[in-house]
């Protein structure tokens, strides 16, 4: 019988996943002691290594199923944390999974440079980076720039996007065909993408096991969206100007997230699984919230905002605002945080 290895890993994580809170609900297992799990990380990199050495036997199977039930037990413990309200606990085994997700930190010795002058009044940036860091600026004119370190062989693909003649965009991903695995060992990648400054930018990341910061500077927006898996990012949006109810729509699995927004009008989706999210909104702008949680956390009474229904937030009716800023927010086993500051920075 041949073993798909894909499914065996997916089987092994689902099953650690789910049997911590199981063990822990049926007094099996003490919740303190399932709290503690998350320092079992360094598990990844023992797998990873095993996967290695055996690669050609036929226990090369064994690698990629400790990691992924490692990966599972930690999320797991996770889950438990945060039902618990245990946020201490939730903070450090995140930051754990993304961290040990690629193998090494050493970053490949290649580079890449390319760019090209951008002609039309918006821009597209579609972004997939596994394994390392990315960066996205504006730039001082009307141009987009790539500046990229990695290895000899995953050299960035770089495809220029036209719309009627005039140069729309960019998409950006990896040679190499990575994705989010249990099993794997590579050198990490850094890009640095700058984007023109005048245009109105749709920004689109996907990021594996990576990390990135995301800050168009002061110009206008239309659309910023993402899925991270296993990653640590940050969207700065404080300074931009929203393009008519400019949109924010982020998927968030295992991932730690950190999101400022400006005063304006924009409507946010926010799906969080196993993650954490900061969310800064200025006190100026009318907040809406739309919240669901499944064995989630929140600070969403001490925000200042007041709870009209079930699951419903807003600011008080007579306060002086300027924009509208909603936010629908899905949050499972996670942890959500909400600033109202007079100015996010």
């Amino acid at each position: 019988m041949r073993i798909n290895r894909s499914l065996l890993n997916w089987g092994v994580f689902l099953i650690a996943l789910g049997g911590i809170p199981l063990a822990v609900d049926q007094g099996w297992l003490e919740s303190d002691i399932a709290s503690d799990l998350g320092q079992l990380w360094p598990l990844i990199l023992v797998g990873i290594g095993l996967g290695l050495i055996l690669r050609w036997t036929p226990l090369s199977w064994f690698g990629g199923a400790l990691v992924a039930a490692t990966f599972g037990i930690i999320l797991g413990a996770a889950a438990v944390s945060l039902r618990d309200n245990d946020l201490g606990s939730i903070q450090s085994i995140i930051p754990a999974v993304a961290s040990t997700a690629c193998a090494g930190d050493a970053v490949g010795e290649a580079t890449t440079s390319e760019g090209g002058i951008a002609t039309a009044d918006d821009f597209t940036a579609e972004v997939t980076h596994s394994c390392g860091e990315l960066q996205l600026t504006r730039a001082s004119g009307a141009t987009w720039s790539l500046e990229a370190q990695h290895d000899a062989d995953d050299p960035p693909r770089i495809e220029q996007t036209e719309r009627e003649g005039m140069t729309a965009g960019v998409e950006l991903s990896q040679s190499a065909d990575y994705g989010v695995v249990f099993l794997g060992g590579r050198s990490q990648s850094r890009w640095d993408l700058q984007v023109p400054a005048e245009a109105a930018l749709r920004i689109s990341t996907t990021l594996n096991a990576a990390s990135a910061t995301i800050d168009p500077g002061s110009g206008p927006i239309t659309l910023v969206s993402g899925t991270w898996n296993a990653s640590d990012a940050t969207v700065d949006l404080a300074d931009t100007t929203a393009e008519a109810a400019a949109r924010v729509d982020l998927t968030l699995n295992a991932s730690d997230g950190r999101l400022s927004l400006p005063a304006g009008d924009i409507f946010a989706g926010i799906t969080l699984n196993a993650s954490s999210l900061e969310v800064c909104v200025p006190q100026s702008a009318a907040l809406e919230v739309d919240y669901t949680s499944v064995l989630g956390s929140d600070d969403l009474d001490a925000s200042g905002l007041s709870e009209v229904s079930s699951g419903q937030w807003a600011t008080p009716a007579d306060a002086d605002t300027d924009g509208r800023i909603v936010l629908s927010v899905t949050n499972t086993v996670s942890s959500l945080s909400l600033e109202r500051p007079e100015a996010c920075s």
